[in-house]
Formats: structure tokens, sequence, C-alpha cells
């Protein structure tokens, strides 16, 4: 359970939610993904039922543990990719959140349970931004930024390339050709990703260290001159893990 005591650790990502949380919960609301259960702990307070789902069978007894106290949460051991909700929800908490959503179920649970939301539903969070910027490292396999490393050198601006609502309908396979402009003569052989996380109305949290740290994506490695475009082809599913990440320079 030590992951489980590393996101309540992190005080700024647990303070975003709770902040949120507090702002916007109310009516019936579901935790998907609920963990140990401190979300929906939080969204108690101010909800006259919440939900809270858990897939792994020993979390799911933990959490069932910590919110037994708890007259209107009902906790259940489900799949949140297909769960059918007994209650349309007026808001939807779901931290499955990965860098560019690739390597948690977010996208596929969200798309999934928007069967059972209507327009006024409110998402916590709300949305992501995604960008991309690229860089030079001595990395050769996918990696997550943590504790500053690995070490990298950023060769363009860090550019928005994708906004993901969580209202609507998600497309799971991402597949675009991304420009990016050197703004050095360098050498070029990978890409950083980074996540911002939109929690309410202009609220926008950076990544913190168990949310969302940035990726380095390697490259094929090219010289770059500085004020030259650079195209790369970047592939991946949402949901289908960092085994589905292809980049191609075009």
């Amino acid at each position: 359970m030590k992951y489980h005591s590393d996101l309540i650790k992190d005080k700024k990502r647990v303070e975003a939610f709770n902040k949120t949380i507090d702002n916007y919960a109310h009516g019936i609301v579901y935790d998907l993904g609920t963990g140990s259960g401190i979300l929906a702990i939080r969204a108690s307070n101010n909800s006259d039922k919440v939900i809270a789902i858990e897939i792994n069978p020993r979390t799911y007894k933990l959490a069932k543990k910590n919110l037994s106290q708890y007259d209107n949460i009902e906790v259940i051991c489900a799949d949140a990719t297909n769960i059918k909700l007994d209650y349309d929800a007026d808001v939807i908490i779901c931290e499955m959140l990965d860098t560019a959503l690739i390597d948690e179920e977010q996208v596929p649970v969200i798309n999934n349970v928007l069967n059972y939301t209507n327009d006024q539903t409110f998402f916590i969070p709300k949305a992501v931004i995604n960008t991309i910027t690229l860089t030079y490292s001595k990395v050769t396999n996918i990696t997550y930024i943590e504790d500053g490393k690995p070490q990298y050198e950023k060769l363009s601006d860090e550019v928005t390339y994708q906004e993901v609502y969580f209202n609507k309908k998600i497309k799971e396979d991402f597949d675009e050709l991304l420009s990016l402009t050197a703004n050095k003569t360098a050498r070029a052989n990978s890409i950083k990703l980074t996540t911002y996380t939109l929690m309410g109305d202009g609220f926008v949290l950076e990544p913190t260290p168990m949310l969302n740290p940035p990726l380095i994506i390697p490259i094929d490695e090219i010289p770059v001159e500085k004020g030259q475009t650079i195209r790369i082809q970047l592939k991946y599913n949402m949901g289908g893990g960092l085994n589905t990440v292809t980049t191609t320079i075009k």
C-alpha cells in the first residue's frame, strides 16, 4: 500500500482535489478508482450519496474499512471501464491520471460513465492540457522525470498540443503530426510531454511528485538549427500504456 501512502503525502495534489471537491461536490457523487477513499470522505461532507468504486480487491477491502463509518458512502468492487451506474451522476471524481493520459485508465473509464451523466454533471478534474518540448537527453527508454532526473536540455519552447475535457467522449487513439521550432543549434534526441490538470474554473494544477510527472520520450537523434521546424508524428493510446507510444520524424 506504499503507493496509496505516497499519494496521500503529496500535499499539493491532495489540497488541490480537496479544494475542488469542497467547491463542487453535491447530490450524487461517484469516486472512480477510490483507492483508500480519502476523496470519497471529502466528497461526503456536501453530498447526498457517494458511490466509491475500486477494482483492486485488496484496496477495496481497505476502502471498505476506512469508509465504514460514513452513512452516505457506498463502496463497490468493480471495473469502472464497464460498470453500469445505478444513479445519474451530479459529480464524477476520477483521479486515474497519467502524463498525456497514456498509462492509466482515465479515458476508458470516463468514456464509459459518460453514459450516466448529463450536461450539468461536474467532473473533477475538469480537463487536462498536454504540451510537448523538443529536448536532448541521455535516456534510451521512455522515462518519467522524478526528483529532477533524468536531466535534459530544452531545445524548443513548450507547445500545447492537446486539451482533453472529460465531459464529452474522448478518442482514445492519439495520432498527430506536431511541429516544434528549435531555439538553438544542437542535437535533438527526445521530446518531453507535460500534463497540466484543470481542476475547476481557472484553477490549473501543475505536475506534482504523484500526479503526472513529465515524460521524456526518445526520438531518432538529429541535428537541428536554430529556427528550424521539426515535425514529429506522435502516436499513443490513452489508457493503453507506454508501450503504445511511437514517434516518427517527418
